[in-house]
């Protein structure tokens, strides 16, 4: 019985400090601050500025777009999120984005985050399959295939962008 509560307090604990490592935090080249590049956590994003919390607590997303999306959640497409912490799209977006997943209760493991440098290389992980030229940009995908992606500012709302990707009525100037 001992062993196995240690075997799985190593299991969380491994967990929580691979959480923390994959936020590899480096200097931007353009303005020497800190900068999170390869794949990012929520606390990631919360730890490198004071910007994540502002933004998220006052965004308000729109009460009927959300009552909509709760209602499909079971159908939602799984989410790949590319972000710079350096930019200020990102910095708007993005917190928008997990206020959104958050209230329609949309689970944290269908949502994949990775961050890039001014290059828009992140570190270890490879976007060359991605056709990543704006941050943020967000993939929209199911069952392994691309459904749509809102790259850099939504063209309404976050919500309402996700929402038209998912019920298929993107506008044009969405991909």
């Amino acid at each position: 019985m001992k062993t196995l509560l240690l075997s799985i307090c190593f299991i969380i604990m491994s967990g929580i400090i691979s959480a923390q490592e994959s936020d590899k935090i480096v200097k931007d080249t353009l303005t020497g601050n800190d900068i999170i590049v390869g794949e990012i956590s929520r606390a990631g994003l919360i730890n490198i500025g004071s910007w994540f919390n502002h933004e998220y607590s006052i965004y308000v997303p729109d009460s009927v777009v959300i009552t909509k999306l709760a209602a499909l959640k079971e159908n939602l497409p799984s989410i790949f999120v590319v972000l710079g912490t350096w930019c200020g799209d990102s910095k708007e977006h993005v917190p928008h984005f997990l206020k959104v997943a958050d209230l329609i209760g949309y689970p944290a493991n269908k949502i994949f985050m990775v961050a890039v440098d001014r290059d828009k290389k992140a570190g270890d992980f490879c976007l060359a399959d991605f056709d990543i030229q704006l941050v943020p940009t967000f993939i929209l995908t199911s069952h392994g295939k691309e459904i749509g992606r809102i790259i850099e500012t939504p063209t309404t709302t976050i919500e309402q962008d996700i929402l038209n990707i998912i019920t298929g009525q993107s506008p044009s100037n969405l991909k």
